[in-house]
């Protein structure tokens, strides 16, 4: 799996939400690379934290978003919420505030991309809508997501509403 770029961040000295693209670069530094002249001006840079659920649902409420934005947001507040649902197959139910933010995050998805359409699945069917998730798994989707589509419609069709790990062969 590939490290995380991740949009959003959280100052571990402060604790304020930033949009990385929002930010003016002001030096560059090798992670892994040798040392060099320039590192005593960094030396008291700590790598951002991750933000948790309510730091994104925190961001969400401060107000109106580029779509964009808010998708990733939205997005971020659903993979976090399940984060502890994931954990050993722990079945649990959402919070309120995370089954509103999955049904406003559905609101943004494009039916007519496939990916949006299989991720919209996968949210209709977490959140017990399996009509509409097997309606969106009927149409048809690319080779490369062919099986992640059948998983989804497996657990559909098995009505399984929570939060599952997608097995792939």
């Amino acid at each position: 799996m590939l490290p995380d770029a991740p949009w959003l961040v959280k100052c571990v000295h402060c604790g304020a939400h930033i949009w990385i693209d929002e930010q003016e670069q002001i030096g560059e530094i090798e992670p892994w690379g040798q040392t060099g002249t320039n590192d005593a001006k960094f030396k008291n840079v700590r790598p951002p934290a991750t933000p948790l659920l309510q730091d994104y649902l925190t961001t969400l409420a401060k107000g109106v978003l580029p779509r964009e934005k808010e998708k990733y947001l939205r997005l971020r507040a659903w993979w976090a919420g399940n984060d502890k649902r994931r954990e050993k197959d722990r079945a649990g139910t959402m919070l309120d505030e995370e089954l509103t933010n999955l049904r406003s995050f559905v609101q943004l998805l494009d039916e007519t991309d496939e990916n949006d359409r299989i991720m919209k699945a996968e949210a209709m069917r977490e959140l017990g809508r399996f009509a509409e998730a097997e309606a969106l798994l009927a149409k048809s989707f690319s080779e490369e997501l062919t099986q992640a589509a059948a998983i989804v419609s497996d657990f559909t069709r098995q009505k399984i509403q929570n939060v599952r790990e997608m097995k792939f062969q």
